[in-house]
């Protein structure tokens, strides 16, 4: 079966650059986000788990080469001492770093809580064209 081509659907006066960026923007909100909320606690197993299981469901997603996602482990309380002692993911734990590889662009971006700005920042870490 013959793909279809989803260039249609883009103004045809837009770089390959400029859609590698909106590429990588997409994965890194829809990476953000769905990490936002997971119950989570102080258990290397869960924690890892969590880590592997969004880095493999992120990796699906078009032009993404590979994802990294560490969570800061000195922020995560909670460690099931009793039924309600839990944390849950915000941006101030979520540490990722993602590579997209969209036609001659490949893009290095990250998520990373930054104490400066007190906030979890998205950004685009290097850019460049292949030769």
């Amino acid at each position: 079966m013959p793909k279809a081509n989803e260039k249609i659907y883009f103004s045809s006066d837009l770089s390959e650059r400029e859609r590698a960026c909106f590429e990588t923007g997409i994965k890194l909100g829809a990476l953000y986000h769905i990490l936002s909320g997971i119950p989570i606690r102080k258990d290397d197993k869960i924690i890892e788990s969590i880590e592997r299981g969004i880095e493999s469901a992120i990796s699906c997603q078009p032009y993404v080469k590979s994802v990294k996602i560490s969570f800061n482990r000195e922020k995560i309380s909670g460690n099931k001492d009793s039924e309600f002692d839990y944390d849950e993911i915000t941006g101030k734990i979520i540490n990722a770093e993602i590579h997209i590889e969209y036609e001659s662009i490949n893009i290095v971006a990250k998520v990373k809580w930054v104490d400066e700005l007190d906030y979890p920042l998205m950004y685009i870490e290097k850019i460049h064209q292949k030769t």
